[in-house]
């Protein structure tokens, strides 16, 4: 899987608070955030970075929505 694809499972306000805890800016539609945090990953931020970035809720929510079992 895809970062991107993870992220498209996230909240838009999920987003907005990795993004925050990235120090990066949180304006936008929820493509526009997810781009931004994929644009960090291409730009050579490690995906656990950015996975850190969430609250646990929140990667929680976003794995049962996609079927990881025990999130």
């Amino acid at each position: 899987m895809e970062l991107k694809q993870f992220l498209d499972e996230c909240r838009s306000d999920d987003l907005a608070h990795a993004l925050r805890e990235l120090g990066l800016p949180v304006t936008g539609n929820k493509p526009d955030r997810i781009g931004r945090l994929v644009g960090q990953y291409e730009g050579g931020t490690p995906a656990n970075d950015i996975l850190s970035a969430f609250r646990v809720d929140d990667i929680r929510r976003a794995a049962k929505s996609i079927g990881i079992e025990g999130a």
